[in-house]
Formats: C-alpha cells, structure tokens, sequence
C-alpha cells in the first residue's frame, strides 16, 4: 500500500469496503498529559507502572484488548493484517513483556512483510524498549515534537528529555524503520528555531518524518496559558500569525524534501519506501479496526468508538462487548470524508463518486487557480492546493 515517492497516485478503492488488513490499538497511558493533548489518556506517571494497581490495570488492559480482537477477528472474518498500530497514551509505557505479550496475540495474522508501528516517547525508549523493538523488527514512532529543551518546556513536555539519544539508542538496538514525529507554531517558535530542528533531522536521520501544525484545544492547559498571556480567544479561534503558520508549513515543506523526504501527505514525509502504511490505509479509506478504549473502527457504512473509560471498557469486553458508541455513514458522509482524505495525499478520485458532496460550480474557478488537476473524469488536489487542502474541500463542499 505505501510505494516509492515516485509512484504515481492511484484512485482508492470505495470507501471504507473490501476485506478488513488493518487493526489500530488505542493505549491509553501515559507518563503525563502534555499540556496541548486531549487525548484519551491517562496518567499514571505519579505512581509509576511498577506500583501494583498500575500493573494490574496494565494486564487486565491488554488482556481486554485480546478479548476484544478475538471478537472483531471473528465479527469481520480477519483473514490476514498488512498493518498493525499501537498508538495512544505511550504504548511503550506497557514495557517490552507486556508489548509482546500484546503482540503474540496478532501473530498468526501478520503477513510476512506486514508493518508493525509501535509508538513512544524518548523517556520510555529505554535500552529494553530498544532491544525489544529491534528484535522484533518493529517501526517504532518516536515523538520528539521539538529538539529544542525550551519548545518542549513550552508544550508541557520534559525538556531534559533527549529524543537525539532516544533515536540513536534505538538505531544501535537494531531498529531500521523509524519515524519522529514534530509539530510547528509552537507557542514563541521563530524560523532559527524552526531551522534547528531541520538541522537535528540530518543528525538523527529518520527513515519517515511527521510534522504538524499545533493545533491549540480549547480548556487544555495550553489554551488556558495562551488566553491568560496573550489574552486571545482560543475557543473563537482568535490566535493570529496564520501567514507566519503557512510560512513554516513551506518552510518544513522544502527543507525535509532538499534532505531526500518525499512529500505524500499534507504532514508526512518519507525516503523512499518508508512511507506509513498504516496511515496510508486511513487515507486511501481502507477499513480498519480499532481496539482498546476510545478506539475507533470503520467499515464498510459502520463506525463505532469505543468508550474511553478504561474501566468500563475492560468490564464490558469481559461481559462480552466493549461499550461503543455506532454511526450510520451516509452517501454525502463518505463522499466528503473520502475528497478530505485524498485530497491530504494529492489522490485522484473519480468525480462520480464525489457527486453527493461536490458542488459542480466550484470546481472549474478551483482548476483555473490551479488548486485542482481535472483528467478523465477524475479530480485531484495539485501540489499547490495541498498546502490548504482543507480550505479547497470546503470550497468544494456542497452548501
């Protein structure tokens, strides 16, 4: 499902169909919430995964989330998986006996060449995280979100960690896929700063690079500091500096690429090769299943999320059925979801499958100002419009 940088895109098959390869697990701990997040997570970093009701919750959660993919497997007939994530909360915080402990449960199904995604922070990328990851020849997603100890002060992250010696433990442990993950905007960000970390980007030489614009929630810590600094109204969303945001987009844009990182999705780059797969199955609308509290799952017209209790969660898949929440997609619903999503990735997509959401008034005055690339019936987001990909879905949104 990834390819080379080169490769020209390919239309996705009809959203959210076919047979089901793909499985996200949702852990949700962490050390501590960083001041920016709303995610479901939660923190147990105050007593430490090694007191005893930590580690009891730690095993009834991944003994949940077995009995959950037995259910799934068996509700979508699961044949084989090309691609398996742990996201969260820090997965690693799990510690390697329990992370393969997880892991040995999605054995049977893994392909040989599947993508197995394991995602940390570089406090939990200890020698035995390494040295397991390594072993296991898994793709480990480190997030650094700034090199820079101030700018990871600034979002609630410890700036004494050390995501460069992180990478460079985990390099050394075998691991040959790795990925970090980076954000700009950050609160007092200039361009020496955003500079510095494309700088650190040649030390540490990832095979795959996420940078995101911070997005600012509002009632976060982060969005309380702002408004009582800066007296803005984030809720409103009254912060300023958007040409400055768009700058630094460009400005990651062409120095990841003048360093061999393709541009295939709005905020991801790759060498050649290692693109997410996982990702990508989001974005070409591939269904998937999504396991482990606040998990959400795809297919086919259904969507479902679990609920992110993890005490409730774990007592209601031992009754036989995690409480989830259902959604019914509708024809406009998956029209729309499946034009944001390629449009992200620069994908061509057959206008008649789009005809439930597009306005045909708006594309041609999009093609004229070259956001859009129109060729045998099918309609593309150029190069130029994947810089405001969302605002050229908007406009193409039916009223």
């Amino acid at each position: 499902m990834g390819g080379r940088g080169g490769a020209a895109p390919q239309a996705p098959a009809a959203a959210f169909a076919g047979p089901v390869r793909h499985v996200y697990v949702h852990v949700p701990f962490c050390t501590a919430r960083c001041d920016y997040c709303d995610f479901d997570a939660q923190a147990v970093g105050a007593v430490g995964p090694a007191e005893p009701a930590v580690a009891a919750l730690f095993d009834a959660y991944v003994a949940a989330v077995t009995a959950e993919w037995e259910l799934e497997r068996a509700a979508h007939d699961v044949r084989r998986l090309e691609t398996l994530y742990l996201g969260g909360g820090t997965p690693a915080l799990l510690g390697a006996e329990r992370l393969e402990r997880l892991l040995r449960v999605f054995d049977p199904w893994l392909t040989a060449r599947a993508e197995v995604t394991v995602e940390t922070n570089p406090d939990e990328a200890d020698d035995a995280f390494a040295s397991w990851a390594g072993g296991r020849r898994a793709r480990v997603s480190l997030g650094v979100q700034s090199f820079l100890p101030a700018l990871r002060a600034a979002l609630g992250r410890r700036p004494a960690a050390d995501p460069a010696a992180a990478a460079r433990r985990l390099r050394a442990a075998g691991v040959r896929n790795l990925s970090v993950d980076l954000m700009y905007a950050i609160p007092g960000q200039t361009p020496a700063d955003l500079e510095a970390d494309l700088a650190a980007i040649d030390d540490v030489g990832p095979d795959h690079v996420s940078w995101y614009e911070l997005g600012v929630v509002p009632r976060t810590p982060l969005a309380r500091r702002l408004e009582s600094v800066l007296g803005v109204d984030v809720s409103a969303d009254d912060l300023s500096g958007e040409d400055e945001r768009a700058a630094m987009h460009r400005r990651v844009v062409r120095g990841l690429q003048r360093r061999g990182y393709g541009w295939y999705e709005v905020s991801n780059f790759a060498r050649p090769g290692r693109r997410a797969r996982h990702n990508v199955a989001y974005w070409r609308a591939r269904p998937y299943l999504g396991l482990g509290p606040g998990a959400v799952g795809t297919v086919g017209r259904r969507r479902w999320r679990n609920t992110p209790d993890v005490g409730a969660y774990v007592a209601g898949v031992a009754g036989g059925s995690p409480p989830r929440g259902f959604e019914t997609l509708d024809e406009a619903t998956l029209a729309r979801e499946r034009l944001m999503l390629a449009a992200r990735c620069g994908l061509a997509v057959p206008l008649v499958e789009l005809a439930a959401a597009v306005d045909p008034a708006a594309v041609a005055p999009l093609a004229r100002a070259g956001l859009l690339s129109l060729h045998s019936g099918t309609i593309r987001v150029t190069r130029k419009g994947r810089y405001v990909a969302n605002e050229v879905c908007v406009r193409l949104f039916r009223a």
